[in-house]
């Protein structure tokens, strides 16, 4: 059966209509490096595969091959011509069964393990629900994408978002709305957090728009974040704040329903969904999300940076908010006034495939010529799926107050 399968997945139109159900693990170990080699190939290829491709790819992957191994993936070759194909809606029908019956041994070993203590499991269960809930059921499907032109324009209006309090960035990028993600990077001390703070605690912030904003911290004390909100809500440095504390607080409390912040070291996505659900916040912010712990093993970090990063897009379109990540620029950002997506730390592109908006900030190297520190800023939006600018924004940084102007 299986080599029929494979057969008939040689055909582009029969992989690309199964592919959400395939999975490595429904074949063979033999059958599975074919499978293998067929999956890289139709992601390369947009046309049908011949098994000659197959044997000429194979060959290419393995150039020190011996003459047994060449023998026995042509004996394979051969066992899969001399079959015939499945038709193309059984082949879908039995791949969905296979699915299914996959899914459901996965389930079962991940509540194996809950069963005899194992705390990782129970996110790796959740997250595996989370993605497979709604297909389990092969023939619902749920209602197509509406049609409703003022629905479609209501959703993708600027109304529906959160605005930029900097000018000169709001016109080109309006704002952060529900369900949309947004990343921002930078070097240390190149004022990340100031950013984040101006944004959502400075004058005409999201929280003065009125948005009930989470700010989850897991790297610096969400106290010194939140005293720093208050500088950049009242416009005092930390010194003026404490000759006048009474006088910061009282203008704070103006927005301070609207600003919850939280300590998070070790929370891993699934505390953080169930804490959203009882917050139900319309911005989540996440300083820093690459420290967020998330179950299961990878081969490498860029992969489990990726399936991080995709995982915190899925929990900003269930909890219906806006989300913003903070993370770090690599070593390449340093002293760049151009900091885009492809000098992430831990991860050239799986960040920015994850994201609607990546947005990098940088800065001169060193000090102005009269040796006082350069607060200029750069905000180079380098992927924008929301707006489609792309381009670098000058902007100034006020490290005192904790804020940024156009």
């Amino acid at each position: 059966m299986e080599l029929q399968l494979l057969k008939t997945l040689l055909s582009s139109d029969s992989y690309r209509s199964n592919q959400p159900k395939l999975k490595r693990s429904i074949f063979s170990d033999d059958a599975a490096e074919l499978y293998d080699l067929l999956d890289m190939a139709h992601a390369k290829y947009e046309h049908d595969l011949l098994l000659e491709d197959m044997y000429g790819l194979w060959i290419a992957d393995h150039p020190v091959a011996t003459n047994s191994e060449k023998a026995d993936f042509q004996d394979l070759l051969d066992d899969i011509r001399n079959t015939n194909a499945i038709s193309a809606d059984v082949a879908s029908d039995v791949i969905a069964k296979l699915w299914q019956r996959e899914v459901g041994r996965e389930i079962t070993n991940l509540g194996i393990n809950i069963s005899e203590g194992d705390e990782s499991a129970m996110p790796l269960l959740q997250n595996l629900m989370e993605r497979v809930g709604e297909s389990y059921a092969v023939d619902d499907f749920g209602p197509p994408t509406t049609t409703d032109i003022y629905e479609l324009l209501e959703e993708t209006s600027d109304e529906n978002r959160w605005q930029f309090n900097i000018r000169s960035l709001s016109r080109e990028l309006y704002g952060i709305g529900p369900a949309e993600f947004m990343v921002v990077m930078a070097r240390p001390e190149c004022g990340k957090t100031t950013f984040i703070t101006s944004m959502l605690a400075g004058p005409d912030g999201f929280c003065a728009q009125g948005a009930t904003v989470l700010f989850l911290a897991n790297e610096e004390r969400s106290k010194r974040t939140m005293l720093r909100a208050m500088q950049a809500n009242a416009g005092m440095t930390r010194e003026e704040v404490a000759d006048d504390p009474k006088l910061a607080a009282s203008q704070f409390k103006v927005i301070e329903p609207n600003l919850i912040m939280k300590d998070t070291q070790e929370w891993t996505l699934s505390k953080i969904s169930n804490y959203c659900q009882t917050i139900k916040p319309d911005v989540l912010v996440i300083d820093q999300a690459d420290k967020v712990s998330i179950g299961g093993s990878y081969n490498s970090s860029h992969e489990r940076i990726r399936e991080l990063y995709r995982s915190i897009r899925e929990l900003g379109k269930r909890h219906d908010c806006a989300v913003i990540g903070v993370c770090q620029a690599s070593a390449e950002a340093e002293g760049k006034t151009r900091v885009d997506f492809s000098m992430a730390e831990n991860s050239k592109t799986g960040k920015a495939a994850e994201c609607d908006v990546f947005l990098g900030i940088g800065k001169h190297s060193g000090a102005n010529d009269d040796g006082e520190p350069d607060n200029t800023r750069f905000l180079t939006i380098s992927k924008n799926k929301i707006s489609g600018y792309h381009g670098t924004i000058p902007v100034m940084i006020e490290p005192e107050i904790s804020r940024y102007t156009a």
